[in-house]
């Protein structure tokens, strides 16, 4: 004996749902829907933008490890930024480099940055090109005449951060020879002291060195001299007395 229900249920079979076919993710590919992104960006449950008046949460780098990996010009080049010129073509040309390069090397501590500066300003004070400003080609020759760990500081220094060559320049004293070595080279002139087996002549010498090594020492003359005096010994002060007097 059937049912009512169970003859229903002969005529009319029931229907299964179709399966759900889940495309998988390709990690190795970027995402590009929309819909996906918006969901990373407010969280695996987020269901549309965040409220108003909420902190939107910045969307993540979807990119893949290799394109990570490829290389790129963002942030590349040399600390000297572009300046205008008139010439239409600038080159430095290979004459004026190797002139520099072997007429005032500086290779880093140890030599003298001011003498450095002298002599470089000394060897391109005559260098000329049409339409180039001397303060632009004395900052793009400059770069030349640092070798070793200077070339090496130079190339770290920020990407176009140096406009001129006297910004140029202040940076470079900045580095290798800084206040503290001012200081230094001060009380190496106002502390001078003659060694006791130094003749005359050789104490004289070592002093106008002290002097020429620190340029911006602000003595004035009188007192250099008067400085170089008191350090001398006993002996060497009475043979200047007395040279004195003979001259009166």
């Amino acid at each position: 004996m059937r049912t009512r229900s169970q003859s229903h249920n002969q005529n009319h079979p029931q229907q299964q749902a179709p399966p759900v076919v889940v495309e998988p993710f390709n990690l190795e590919e970027p995402i590009d829907n929309p819909l996906v992104v918006n969901m990373a960006a407010n969280g695996a449950g987020g269901a549309g933008p965040p409220p108003a008046g909420e902190n939107v949460q910045p969307v993540p780098d979807l990119r893949t490890m290799e394109e990570l990996c490829q290389p790129s010009l963002d942030g590349r080049g040399g600390p000297i930024a572009p300046i205008a010129i008139q010439a239409t073509t600038f080159g430095l040309k290979n004459d004026m480099i190797q002139q520099v390069q072997n007429s005032c090397p500086f290779r880093g501590p140890g030599d003298d940055a001011n003498k450095h500066l002298d002599k470089f300003l000394h060897v391109t004070q005559s260098m000329k090109v049409n339409g180039v400003s001397d303060d632009a080609l004395r900052l793009h020759l400059f770069p030349y005449s640092l070798q070793d760990r200077a070339a090496e500081w130079f190339d770290r220094l920020p990407r176009n951060s140096i406009n001129s060559f006297d910004q140029m320049a202040k940076i470079f004293l900045g580095k290798y020879f800084p206040p503290s070595m001012v200081t230094k080279l001060r009380n190496d002139i106002t502390n001078f002291r003659q060694r006791p087996d130094e003749s005359l002549f050789e104490a004289w010498e070592r002093y106008k060195l002290s002097i020429d090594r620190c340029p911006n020492h602000n003595m004035l003359p009188v007192t250099q001299i008067d400085t170089f005096y008191n350090g001398l010994t006993l002996r060497h002060r009475d043979t200047i007395n007395a040279a004195a007097r003979r001259d009166l």
